[in-house]
């Protein structure tokens, strides 16, 4: 039955309201069978539920069907367009409304200036603005608040600044609005700033949006102490139950290492969530808890919870931090079921694990696979490569980089330079770090200089590592030193050697690597008094030697071995075998250089020779720098039993096979 247009327009609004779409469509069909000539107020009204309901399809097809329209009109459609993920449809419209002579309303000008800003179009916001001031709608409330939206969003945080302190009044959505364009542009202070001037103010009520982008704030600047007030603001409001709080204080505690009260916020029992349990998770993989990291991902996915791309990568990393290929490759498996292949994060993630846990030929391929990789993944493929060694690969893929128009960032140059150092690329490695500043406008870190220096000291340019030194803007970090000091033991530069060495025991009088360094750099040139005092030095100042460990997976554990290692079960086998080499290796000429201990990488690899599959690399890793012996041991072994081993010590992998390492003994 056909009603009055009031009637028929609030039983409109009752559907747009109530999300009720077929409802509405019923209605609309209705009044065209029974040949209801729609008025331009009937079809405002439909225009808007059909927008409400997500139908925008039918929106624009009213809306171009009418013969007539008003302001009410465009308002409506271009406000649907934007609501539904139509920002460029939005935008056209609104020059389509201006073409035709009709003037914005303040709802129309607040849906254009966001949907620029959805677009990312600064260009197309500014006009917007300036043509609000033409018509005296900039000081508007709802123009206002959006204006200041729209640069945030686009980084310009000083224009939205003064938009915001040039509105007459500030509201609840404008507060929020400027703390969230600072927390989104990593302007934390400011964030936490604008929080505080707008309590001084004293006549806004504080909402969950601007606790939850304060919360944030504090989560990027790593500030408990204050997330624990805003914690207390939370819960004397009562919003501790809501999902997105919940979110936002388990990866504040997360992120400022307090994983006690990251864990009981999250509540995994009660109202735990993806997003929580990705921030827990990632917690615990910073803190280099993997087990914790571990029994919280399984955990979550007992209680129902499925993983996201977040959720995978940093399990991923975690895999990849530890070098477990196992469960690694299980997570890889879950990826592929769960179609997240794709996603650039864990993509990414994959190929850095793969290539942490030894295998860079998957890295590779996975790489490949991508069609079209991120920097996120060519600076994972770099540094795999790097890991690995393979030097002129590396430079392949920054100028496959290049050339598909991605541009490098300071990460990229760290790998390509590591890269370099470790494959003697020494003229390229140097062309790429002065190329930083001057053609890609990067300025060089802390770590960019460290690298350049190990670069030139593992090739003996010593002299060059001085001048390098004397002309950077900082002293060298600790890696820096230490890479002299290791450089000046290979090479025999004593002077330049002791003065790095007194350099590291000032900024880490902890470490043991220094004095050991220091001593066996003495015992090369046959300095033994000062060996003698060096090792003085290192029982005076109370510094334990780090001992030696290499640790292999076999069978889905994780057997650990340090140097004359006896505790292992079968260490009566092991030892038999080890003997067995011993004989090979002295058939084949090699004579060791220090004493006949057994070092833990040899034990290791025993045993896996023993346990493993002829057809199955061999991988272990190591905590300390591989030494010159074993290095020329693991060499043989792979010769004479006919399998690869690939070692991964404190700097680098190592594949050895025919006799072969793929450092080219240079490292």
């Amino acid at each position: 039955m056909v009603k009055e247009p009031s009637l028929l327009a609030q039983l409109i609004q009752s559907y747009a309201r109530s999300h009720k779409l077929n409802r509405g469509k019923q209605l609309h069909a209705h009044l065209i069978s029974h040949g209801v000539a729609l008025s331009t107020f009937l079809a405002n009204h439909l225009i808007n539920m059909y927008a409400k309901c997500g139908d925008v399809y039918h929106a624009a097809a009213l809306f171009d069907a009418m013969p007539q329209r008003n302001l009410v009109t465009w308002s409506a459609i271009i406000s649907g367009f934007f609501q539904n993920g139509k920002s460029l449809e939005a935008l056209e419209t609104f020059s389509l409304m201006r073409a035709s002579g009709v003037s914005p309303t303040e709802f129309a000008f607040s849906s254009a200036i966001q949907a620029s800003a959805s677009c990312a179009s600064l260009e197309c916001g500014r006009q917007i603005h300036c043509l609000s001031m033409k018509l005296g709608f900039d000081a508007e409330l709802f123009v206002g608040s959006s204006l200041a939206d729209m640069y945030s969003q686009c980084g310009c945080l000083v224009d939205a600044r003064r938009i915001f302190e040039e509105m007459p009044w500030k509201d609840e959505v404008s507060w929020a609005t400027m703390i969230d364009g600072y927390t989104k542009n990593g302007n934390f202070e400011e964030a936490l700033l604008a929080l505080k001037e707008m309590v001084r103010v004293g006549s806004i009520t504080i909402d969950q949006h601007i606790l939850c982008c304060a919360v944030s704030a504090c989560a990027g600047l790593k500030a408990c102490l204050f997330g624990e007030t805003l914690h207390s603001w939370v819960v004397k409001l009562g919003f501790e139950s809501e999902t997105f709080i919940v979110n936002s204080l388990t990866d504040m505690y997360a992120k400022s290492g307090d994983m006690v009260s990251a864990s009981r916020v999250a509540n995994l029992g009660s109202h735990g969530n993806v997003v929580s349990c990705s921030s827990l998770i990632d917690g615990y993989v910073e803190m280099n808890q993997f087990e914790e990291a571990l029994r919280t991902y399984v955990d979550s996915r007992r209680q129902g919870t499925e993983p996201n791309e977040f959720t995978f990568s940093s399990m991923i990393k975690a895999c990849a931090s530890q070098a477990v290929l196992e469960q690694g490759t299980q997570l890889h498996a879950q990826v592929i079921k769960t179609s997240f292949c794709m996603d650039p994060f864990v993509s990414s993630s994959l190929i850095d694990m793969y290539g942490k846990c030894g295998l860079v030929k998957c890295s590779i391929q996975l790489f490949n696979e991508i069609q079209h990789p991120s920097d996120i993944a060519w600076n994972s493929m770099m540094g795999a490569l790097a890991h690995h060694g393979r030097g002129k690969e590396a430079m392949h893929a920054f100028h496959g980089m290049i050339s598909s128009g991605i541009k490098p960032n300071h990460i990229t140059f760290v790998n390509l330079l590591m890269a370099c150092s470790h494959s003697g690329l020494v003229d390229s490695g140097l062309e790429y770090f002065y190329s930083m500043q001057k053609t890609y406008g990067i300025r060089p870190r802390e770590e960019h200089f460290s690298c350049v220096i190990d670069m030139l000291g593992r090739a003996g340019r010593l002299s060059e590592v001085k001048e390098f030194i004397n002309q950077m803007p900082f002293e060298p970090n600790a890696y820096g030193w230490c890479s002299v000091l290791g450089a000046c033991r290979t090479h025999g530069d004593i002077e330049l050697g002791t003065f790095a060495a007194e350099k590291l025991m000032k900024l880490e009088p902890g470490n043991s690597g220094i004095h050991i360094l220091l001593s066996t750099m003495y015992a090369s040139i046959g300095q033994w008094e000062d060996v003698k005092a060096a090792r003085k030095l290192m029982r005076d100042s109370k510094v334990k030697k780090l001992p030696g460990f290499s640790w292999v997976d076999v069978d889905n554990k994780t057997h650990v071995f340090g140097a004359d290692d006896s505790s292992h079960p079968q260490i009566k086998e092991i030892y038999v075998k080890l003997e067995e080499l011993s004989h090979k290796l002295r058939q084949s000429g090699f004579v060791p250089l220090t004493a006949s201990d057994q070092h833990s990488e040899r034990i290791a690899v025993a045993f896996a020779l023993m346990r493993m599959p002829a057809t199955k690399p061999i991988i272990l890793k190591k905590n300390l720098r591989i030494c010159a012996d074993c290095h020329s041991a693991m060499k043989i072994i792979s010769k004479v039993e006919s399998r690869e081993i690939i070692v991964r010590d404190n700097a680098r992998f190592h594949h050895f096979a025919d006799g072969i390492c793929s450092c080219g003994d240079y490292w």
